[in-house]
């Protein structure tokens, strides 16, 4: 794969976040106090009856088992006590979608009297109802201190009928409302003085919506709406297989993809970040290249911590599922010690990423790939 110049801006760059959450100190990963990570993330569990409403077909967590638990009033417990000791909470989910659960606007409510962040990774089919009938765009404005807080929607096409199919639904519609809630989003921001938070589209791209039809059409919908980013990237190949699968899908789909979907978008990427206008960015596979999962230390728990969908904390957001139950670390109680305990057992430098996750077939997402291979090379050459 041809590694492509890195335009991903600051929100993007994991390993620099972790070494400013640790005040530039690495000497912190693996000593012998806990760390509070950067960020927790809550997976709260759709509406109950289904983990989401929609089946892309591209979803990373299509292989999992989707249990959905009932732990809410605990996590909001947990939040209360944490008192903002963690810097960002994001509410998103392996296999679930966040905004169709009654706790999301509790959580937030919680997560900003404490003064922390928050952050949401969405579908987007729920959003503009929402606001149609109990104002949550527009609570969630209010609410928000900065572009630190974020709404990251992903579009994953331009073109309504080419959604549904990179969707897996027939209701093409549901194009219509994510592009409408996004304006909503945008122009309840305007009102507010373009104060509140970022507003994002993140671009996975299918055989179906990788042409420049729909390329063309959802960069002058971001430009014409005015959101703050669009990141464009192939999506990876699905957890819970084996890598010899993963290194199938990177020769027929990512190494033979990439270059033709980057010489497409290569005309429309941004430059450079400017106040106001939307940056629009790639991505490429090498990211998450599957042959670069060579290294046995895992300081991801430096960075984020998982409440999965199920009602317990799991290692990471990408094996936060019953699948990889050896690799939870205690049920989700009101107990602020149990959540204490579940971080400590995340930090130890004992675990062995090869043995507990690349044989059982997880493996890390951009974030803990990028984190962990920097570690190794400094760890590498401190020898």
């Amino acid at each position: 794969m041809e590694k492509h110049e890195d335009k991903r801006p600051k929100e993007y760059l994991y390993w620099n976040q972790l070494k400013d959450h640790l005040d530039g100190d690495i000497n912190k990963i693996f000593g012998d106090e806990i760390v509070m990570p950067k960020q927790l993330e809550l997976h709260f569990p759709n509406d109950k009856k289904e983990a989401c409403d929609l089946s892309c077909p591209h979803c990373a967590g299509k292989k999992f088992n989707k249990e959905l638990g009932n732990f809410e009033q605990n996590a909001l417990k947990i939040l209360e006590k944490l008192n903002g000791k963690i810097p960002q909470i994001i509410m998103g989910g392996a296999y679930t979608e966040p905004f169709g659960n009654l706790y999301i606007m509790p959580a937030v409510n919680i997560i900003k009297k404490t003064g922390s962040y928050f952050g949401f990774h969405t579908n987007g089919t729920k959003l503009k109802s929402l606001e149609e009938n109990t104002g949550l765009l527009t609570e969630l404005n209010r609410l928000s201190s900065s572009k630190k807080d974020y709404l990251s929607i992903s579009i994953d096409a331009g073109i309504a009928w080419d959604w549904a199919k990179t969707k897996g639904t027939k209701a093409h519609y549901g194009f219509y409302d994510i592009i409408e809630a996004t304006k909503m989003a945008v122009d309840i921001r305007n009102k507010n003085n373009k104060n509140g938070h970022a507003i994002r589209w993140c671009y996975l791209i299918s055989p179906v919506s990788g042409n420049i039809e729909n390329f063309s059409s959802i960069i002058s919908l971001a430009k014409r709406i005015g959101v703050d980013s669009v990141r464009f990237s192939i999506p990876f190949a699905p957890y819970n297989q084996s890598f010899d699968k993963v290194r199938e899908y990177k020769k027929n789909i990512e190494i033979e993809k990439d270059n033709t979907y980057y010489d497409l978008l290569k005309p429309y990427l941004s430059d450079k970040q400017i106040d106001g206008e939307t940056y629009i960015f790639y991505t490429g596979p090498e990211f998450t290249d599957i042959d670069k999962y060579n290294f046995d230390k895992c300081i991801y728990p430096y960075f984020q911590h998982t409440m999965g969908a199920d009602g317990y904390y799991y290692k990471c957001s990408t094996v936060a599922t019953p699948t990889a139950k050896h690799l939870r670390l205690g049920e989700v109680t009101e107990d602020f010690n149990d959540f204490l305990e579940s971080i400590k057992r995340n930090q130890s430098e004992s675990f062995s990423c090869q043995n507990g996750c690349f044989k059982n077939g997880l493996r890390c997402n951009r974030m803990g790939l990028e984190c962990n291979l920097a570690f190794k090379e400094i760890v590498k050459g401190n020898k």
